[in-house]
């Protein structure tokens, strides 16, 4: 699909991005980076591959829009992965004690078990991830 690998890339403006995947657009099948801000709050975001290895014009010169930096280890990623599995657990046993408080059939109530479901199921997206990068 790309040549591109996982790790840190830097965009022409300045900040910092981490490549964490690639997938194709569902409808077009376009190749897409999966990737997160390393700046700030950050967030994950989609590019179209094509977009992301394009060059651009800057001050008349062509740069690449991403430039790599550094590779993620295995061992950094697990890092960061395990950092995301403690603060999700936190925050998972902080809404199973508030469920028992709220009345069942309530909006809050409904609303706070469907975020320890989703919890649950990041929780184990995490743990099946952090599996297959030992």
């Amino acid at each position: 699909m790309t040549n591109l690998q996982l790790g840190v890339y830097r965009h022409y403006k300045g900040n910092d991005y981490e490549i964490i995947g690639f997938g194709k657009h569902s409808e077009t099948l376009e190749d897409m980076v999966i990737y997160k801000a390393l700046y700030s709050d950050g967030g994950t975001w989609v590019r179209p591959l094509s977009m992301w290895s394009e060059l651009v014009v800057v001050d008349g010169n062509e740069v690449k829009r991403f430039e790599y930096v550094e590779e993620t280890t295995i061992s950094e990623r697990q890092h960061e992965l395990s950092e995301a599995l403690r603060s999700i657990d936190s925050t998972l046993k902080k809404c199973e004690k508030a469920l028992v408080k709220l009345r069942e059939g309530s909006s809050s109530h409904t609303l706070t078990q469907r975020r320890i479901d989703a919890f649950n199921i990041a929780i184990s997206l995490i743990t099946k991830e952090m599996e297959s990068t030992q």
